[in-house]
């Protein structure tokens, strides 16, 4: 028998699906979009006979399992991971299974051969695998209910929009395409292009708004468990007099020097990349004489991130408080890694080159307080993980050492230690360097989340730099 019952909200959330074949969850992270649409799943199954197909991150899997089983009455084998070698494949798909759970590319080749029955299509963390229209798996989806094989259709996001408004448009074709005939015709009513016909900002989230208000399930964080204290301290920080050289250096000239190479910033992309090599971890430069290899540009020199950290690492030392720290590149968390270890902080690392079963690992020796931090990268740990509690202690402190270019993994990655009700306020430091592009960063990310809030009130407008008077200028 089922351990796990609804809260009232996510009854109506039920309602909602059950009056609604296709319709979307847009409800922040932590407010329990999982448990309604599991008890959907038994609903269809049990009522309707339909089955479903329950596309997510492939770490989301085993998790989603078991909230299946905990908020409904299906038994162990009526729910399947999708997942291995054709062979098993092939199996898990004829094995009589009511739900099929499966990583995105998964979903997107074998949807065909699932049974008929299935016609049922939920999608976790939808952001994640169907931003771009003409992806692989959009098309694959758009093919699933234009040839009339799938009916029901449940996205989950608390970010549909990622970055670009366009980002929502795979969702909207599923749930209604005579909202915009093409892919085109959305970006030509809702993109602003230059001479080039790129497009440079956003309008018409009006629009949208309403789209979403017709369609969708919205629930705050505050609406589920109150207002939450969330301090945001950014850090502006100073580069080390060498850095400082070097990065100043490479920005007037576009060109380095180094004993064995020259670091060349002429085509725009490139430049951009390398600065923030220069900025973020000069100790571990890409060797770009040895493909593969590092050169020490600072030659033992910390960087000036660095020397913020080590305040922070010897405060956490002291207090013994529990610490997640996030920094989007890997040559950077390793040079963190290596400051933790000074610290003596026992920790677990999170990130894409670290096995799934790895990364499951070490989330649950942290939620279990068998050790004090966590280091990620956001690509891979800003979603699924509950981080709010190191075994009896409540997170207090998470350090954003750089950021990724997205709001929305921004959003999602903070939202970690914002599971349920907090008894004591978060603080988020953001370190950032002066006279960088650290500030241009933070503008793009501004940028991003003022057009998600056009369309969504709901999401905060991102103002992460210390530097605020360009934002608020715009912003006026």
């Amino acid at each position: 028998m089922t351990n796990a019952t609804l809260r009232t909200d996510q009854v109506a959330d039920l309602a909602f699906y059950m009056a609604n074949p296709k319709c979307l969850n847009l409800s922040h992270a932590g407010t329990g979009k999982t448990p309604s649409v599991c008890v959907m799943q038994w609903f269809m199954w049990t009522q309707h006979g339909i089955g479903t197909v329950w596309a997510q991150p492939k770490s989301l899997l085993k998790k989603n399992k078991r909230e299946l089983l905990r908020f409904t009455d299906f038994r162990d084998e009526d729910v399947v991971i999708v997942d291995g070698t054709p062979k098993q494949v092939e199996k898990q798909l004829n094995s009589g299974a009511k739900v099929f759970l499966m990583g995105f590319r998964r979903m997107t080749l074998c949807w065909r051969k699932l049974p008929e029955f299935v016609k049922a299509v939920h999608i976790d963390e939808f952001h994640m695998g169907y931003k771009s229209a003409d992806s692989q798996n959009s098309l694959a989806l758009f093919k699933m209910f234009d040839t009339g094989r799938m009916t029901h259709f449940i996205p989950m996001t608390g970010t549909l929009i990622d970055g670009k408004l366009s980002s929502a448009y795979p969702a909207i074709r599923v749930i209604d395409p005579r909202y915009y005939i093409s892919h085109e015709n959305f970006l030509n009513y809702h993109g602003v292009k230059d001479i080039d016909g790129k497009i440079v900002s956003w309008r018409n989230h009006e629009k949208l708004s309403k789209i979403f208000g017709r369609h969708a399930i919205l629930r705050t964080f505050a609406s589920v468990h109150g207002e939450q204290e969330v301090v945001h301290i950014p850090e502006m920080v100073d580069m080390e007099d060498k850095q400082r050289t070097y990065y100043d250096k490479f920005h007037d000239d576009a060109v380095l020097e180094l004993e064995t190479f020259y670091i060349d910033g002429t085509l725009p992309g490139v430049a951009f990349a390398r600065a923030r090599q220069l900025m973020e971890h000069p100790n571990l430069f890409p060797d770009l004489a040895n493909p593969g290899q590092f050169i020490d540009v600072l030659n033992g020199e910390p960087t000036g991130k660095e020397e913020r950290l080590k305040v922070h690492f010897e405060e956490h030392y002291l207090n013994e408080k529990p610490l997640i720290i996030f920094t989007p590149m890997i040559p950077q968390q390793m040079r963190v890694a290596e400051l933790l270890k000074q610290f003596k902080i026992p920790f677990v690392t999170i990130n894409g080159s670290i096995s799934q079963k790895k990364r499951d690992d070490a989330s649950d020796a942290f939620e279990q307080g068998l050790v004090q931090a966590v280091l990620a990268t956001p690509q891979t740990a800003a979603f699924g993980y509950n981080w709010q509690f190191c075994g009896k202690r409540e997170v207090d402190h998470m350090i954003f050492t750089a950021l990724d270019f997205g709001d929305a993994t921004f959003v999602q990655a903070r939202q970690r230690a914002i599971r349920g009700k907090r008894s004591s306020p978060l603080r988020l430091t953001t370190l950032e360097y002066i006279e960088s592009i650290d500030q241009h960063i933070c503008h793009l990310i501004w940028r991003k989340s003022v057009d998600a809030n056009k369309v969504d009130p709901s999401r905060p407008v991102l103002q992460l730099s210390g530097f605020e008077a360009k934002s608020e200028k715009l912003a006026a």
